[in-house]
Order: C-alpha cells, then sequence, then structure tokens
C-alpha cells in the first residue's frame, strides 16, 4: 500500500511540473508575437506629444527610437 501512494505521490509531482513548464509560452515566441506591429509611445494619456517608436517588421527585424512610456498604440503592420 505505500509504495502505490508513493507511486501516485511521484506522479502527480511529475503532472504539476509538465504542466507548469508546458503552459508557459518559450521567450521565442513572445518575440514572435511582436513581429509585424508599430509601437508608437507618447508622454501622457493625451497622445498628442510622441516620445518614442518601435517597429517590429513582418521578418521580426527591430528599430526603435525615443523613450517607451505605458501610453501607447499599437498599429499592425500589412504582411
Amino acid at each position: 500500500m505505500r509504495t502505490s501512494r508513493r507511486l501516485l505521490l511521484a506522479l502527480a509531482l511529475c503532472l504539476t511540473l509538465a504542466t507548469i513548464f508546458l503552459a508557459a509560452p518559450p521567450p521565442a515566441q513572445a518575440i514572435f508575437s511582436r513581429c509585424g506591429n508599430e509601437f508608437f509611445y507618447y508622454s501622457d494619456g493625451t497622445y498628442t506629444n510622441q516620445v518614442g517608436y518601435e517597429v517590429w517588421d513582418c521578418d521580426c527585424t527591430y528599430s526603435s527610437w525615443g523613450t517607451r512610456t505605458s501610453y501607447r498604440v499599437i498599429e499592425p503592420l500589412d504582411c
């Protein structure tokens, strides 16, 4: 009886760890989700003074200038 409990506990632990590692997207996938988008950054909530820009081209080439802020507008590129 003790052996079967240990086996069940080990199986539950393995399933828990597998779920944790498989549920999190890999870092490369997070980068590819940005591809094909432009990010326009503004100084405040009025969105009138642009202070930064980022672009992830359709082939995932990255370019930027200025400052990143929490006030941003994301526009998709026509890929």
